[in-house]
């Protein structure tokens, strides 16, 4: 087994292309960091590095253990980090999440003292591949793969925004096949507003040619602002929207927050009792969040 002291001294000297600089990264002497790279070099067989004028550069062998190198330093910070918080009950993870998810649930769950310390930004689609790179749990409206744990923290209605003069902001609700007999605004292909009305249209037989795509909600909003074209999202209003559900059939059209991880997580159970905490949290702050 490779030893753990080593492994951090390689994956130093990678990001830094410098014996001298990882060293003082590490606290380390420079003769320290230069044993403990021959010492991992005898266990593998093979240089790991060449020098070059523009510094170290890992060899083909070296680049092979690189991800392998990063993924078990990573681990054996994160128990550290987890055992320590288990002693002290203070337990704390890192959470891979779209922005407006981070910003709108996470940040105030943080707030509140929720047990995350930190969120990686990811696309809803990419989340769950923050998992192998460093986070704990991914917290997104897609359903996790079969893979993962995963629990369903909750359900969050589409919401259909338009300006106020819009024809369909009349009523108490939009029906879907109302807002798809004209333009309309919503996030990208692998959101999870898409999902669920393209799921239903194509089931109807009923055209998506007017759909148009954006980034974030509030570059959506803004844009149903200056057009006054409804959109589908399901975060707040925003710049003098009004927001209407958005239904089929007279049912309510929703989407789901999930929260998922590991299924080997050395602390499954502690990310489990998390996630607990915020569907908790969620079930209180989301109503608010949206003037209920």
């Amino acid at each position: 087994m490779y030893g753990e002291r080593e492994l951090e001294a390689f994956v130093a000297v990678l990001d830094s292309g410098s014996v001298s600089i990882a060293a003082e990264r590490l606290l380390r002497t420079q003769l320290t960091v230069s044993r403990q790279i021959a010492a991992l070099e005898r266990q593998v067989g093979a240089p790991l590095f060449r020098r070059m004028p523009s510094g170290m550069v890992a060899t083909y062998v070296g680049e092979r253990l690189e991800p392998m190198a990063r993924d078990l330093v990573r681990r054996g910070r994160r128990a550290r980090e987890v055992m320590t918080g288990i002693v002290t009950d203070q337990r704390s993870f890192i959470a891979a999440a779209p922005e407006m998810t981070s910003v709108l649930i996470l940040a105030p769950f943080i707030a509140s003292g929720g047990g995350i310390s930190d969120v990686m930004i990811a696309s809803p689609a990419d989340a769950h591949d923050r998992l192998r790179i460093g986070a704990d749990l991914a917290v997104t409206t897609n359903p996790p793969p079969e893979r993962l744990s995963g629990v369903r923290v909750m359900t969050l209605p589409l919401l259909c925004q338009m300006p106020e003069s819009h024809p369909l902001a009349g009523a108490d609700h939009v029906e879907l096949r109302d807002l798809l007999a004209g333009s309309f605004l919503t996030s990208g292909r692998g959101s999870a507003a898409w999902a669920k009305i393209q799921h239903v249209a194509e089931g109807e037989g009923w055209s998506l040619e007017l759909a148009g795509f954006g980034a974030d909600a509030p570059i959506i909003q803004a844009r149903s602002a200056v057009r006054n074209v409804p959109c589908v999202v399901v975060e707040p209003q925003r710049f003098g929207l009004v927001s209407r559900p958005l239904r089929h059939r007279g049912e309510p059209m929703t989407a789901a927050l999930y929260a998922s991880w590991e299924r080997t997580h050395y602390a499954g159970d502690e990310i489990r009792a998390l996630v607990r905490e915020l569907a908790e949290f969620t079930a209180h702050h989301v109503p608010s969040m949206y003037g209920n």
